[in-house]
């Protein structure tokens, strides 16, 4: 198999044996009678870098936002949840593998429980557009690095895409409380970006001020003090953070916008945001602002459970950062025909004549009918049209009720991850 085939293989959301998945690849896209070994596979795909794929990925974000006409806003700003989580890699106590292991902990990290086996667990972060259900970006780290060094690592890639589009556009941020800080509000406002954050309630004297007092939106001054400043320094924050410190002085005064929210509980929730005009952003807005931040959550329910982005295909770095890039550049592309076919095909379905139910994708199946088939369009010859309505017709044909005023509590997963030699054979 040449480039093509072997990076059209690594996005084709690889679960199976690797050499079931070779042998089907071959048999379903590339529709030819040929052999090819999994050691083959894993020779060539060692000379493919992992930038590939988010270089492909920054791509394809370039030219979805060069489109403005296409791109949901909410009340006039594109918006983004930008949030953490961890991922487990493959069990690497193997003996044949522990020089390798070795070498994975060091990389990534790792955390024991209270028998002493010990679990790889890198760090991982997403940008997420929340109207459009793209990632815009993933970071996948050291389980040491914090979620706001990799915030910024995304910020940074947004002001790179911003400089290089032809729209223009306003931009809010959208963060839960582990990331407000004195350095990271004040990056915000230099770069010229929007924020609302949820914020612990004794993270700044303001805001306990402002919890005590009778009011629910009040513009409130953050003070930069000596601390704060030699806190900037530390070798842990991120080079931007650290050279604001030359432009804020002791004294200073940031002003932000603190805003009180109360939840179905009857808990009140404090929320941080740069956009101080009250006459244009009225209070009650800000409730539904921030819950929209819940799509990042969803994405990483897609990200971890649908495409089993734990399930890694190889035990090496550029193994796994070649699966973690290569799946986000891939649920993209799928998030893109499912918005086009939810858009168009769904709302047709449900307004043609009158259902007790409205219709929605059922978005574990609508994934699922697009391996082979997505790639396929990327093919020599390929006739894309085709293709395309026959993932089309599949995701239509099962579609799913919106049963109202349903909810369940939120089940834990299962702690049985992906073993590397226990993969599913069909």
């Amino acid at each position: 198999m040449n480039f093509a085939d072997i990076t059209l293989f690594m996005m084709n959301m690889v679960s199976k044996t690797m050499q079931r998945e070779i042998n089907d690849f071959i048999e379903n896209v590339k529709k030819k009678k040929m052999s090819y070994s999994k050691s083959a596979m894993s020779k060539a795909r060692a000379k493919i870098s992992p930038e590939l794929f988010k270089e492909l990925n920054y791509g394809l974000i370039q030219d979805i936002y060069e489109d403005k006409e296409e791109i949901k806003l909410y009340r006039g700003f594109r918006i983004f949840g930008v949030d953490g989580s961890r991922l487990e890699l493959p069990n690497m106590t193997i003996p044949k593998d522990k020089k390798q292991s070795d070498d994975i902990k060091e990389i990534y990290g790792q955390v024991s429980d209270h028998n002493g086996k010990y679990a790889v667990m890198p760090r991982v972060s997403i940008m997420y557009d929340l109207e459009n259900n793209i990632v815009v970006d993933g970071i996948l780290s050291s389980l040491h690095t914090s979620e706001r060094f990799m915030a910024i690592e995304h910020l940074e890639q947004l002001i790179k895409l911003n400089k290089e589009t032809k729209e223009e556009y306003k931009d809010l941020g959208i963060y839960d409380r582990g990331y407000p800080s004195t350095g990271f509000i004040a990056y915000h406002y230099k770069n010229s970006i929007d924020f609302l954050m949820r914020v612990n309630k004794k993270s700044f004297g303001a805001v306990q001020e402002f919890i005590r007092s009778k009011n629910s939106d009040k513009i409130i001054e953050i003070e930069v003090t000596r601390s704060i400043l030699s806190n900037m320094s530390k070798e842990t924050h991120h080079p931007k953070i650290k050279q604001l410190k030359s432009e804020l002085k002791a004294g200073d005064k940031i002003r932000v916008r603190a805003i009180k929210v109360t939840l179905e509980n009857g808990n009140i929730e404090v929320l941080l945001t740069s956009l101080l005009s009250q006459d244009i952003y009225k209070t009650e807005i800000f409730k539904e602002f921030y819950f929209k931040r819940w799509g990042v959550e969803i994405s990483y329910d897609i990200l971890k459970n649908i495409f089993d982005i734990e399930n890694f295909t190889g035990l090496t770095q550029i193994a796994i950062n070649q699966d973690f890039f290569a799946i986000i550049l891939t649920n993209n592309i799928c998030s893109l025909v499912m918005s086009d076919v939810m858009e168009e095909k769904v709302s047709l379905y449900n307004n043609t004549k009158k259902r007790k139910y409205l219709y929605q994708l059922n978005r574990n199946f609508s994934i699922g009918c697009m391996k082979d088939k997505l790639i396929s369009m990327f093919m020599k010859n390929a006739r894309i049209e085709k293709i395309y309505q026959l993932i089309e017709d599949e995701i239509i044909s099962n579609l799913v009720p919106i049963k109202p005023n349903r909810s369940f509590p939120r089940k834990k997963r299962s702690s049985t991850k992906f073993p590397i030699a226990k993969k599913d054979g069909f």
